[in-house]
């Protein structure tokens, strides 16, 4: 599903200006099926259109999980 994000959002390139990372993060992130951080999910989720649990589920689980202790 990161693939498909990071292609709505026009491409590698453009999703990197937009988390300012490197191209090569991106393909990281496709390659393991997931976004490393939270803010980047969801700068890529509103660029993409595609709900943030798609490709952040558990880094949205263990957020809630601190925020509830």
């Amino acid at each position: 599903m990161v693939a498909a994000a990071v292609e709505i959002a026009d491409g590698p390139t453009a999703v990197a200006r937009l988390c300012g990372v490197r191209r090569q993060s991106i393909y990281l992130w496709i390659k393991e099926l997931k976004v490393e951080r939270l803010v980047d999910a969801l700068k890529l989720s509103r660029a993409s259109g595609i709900p943030i649990e798609k490709f952040a589920g558990g880094l949205i689980e263990a957020q809630q999980s601190k925020e509830t202790k």
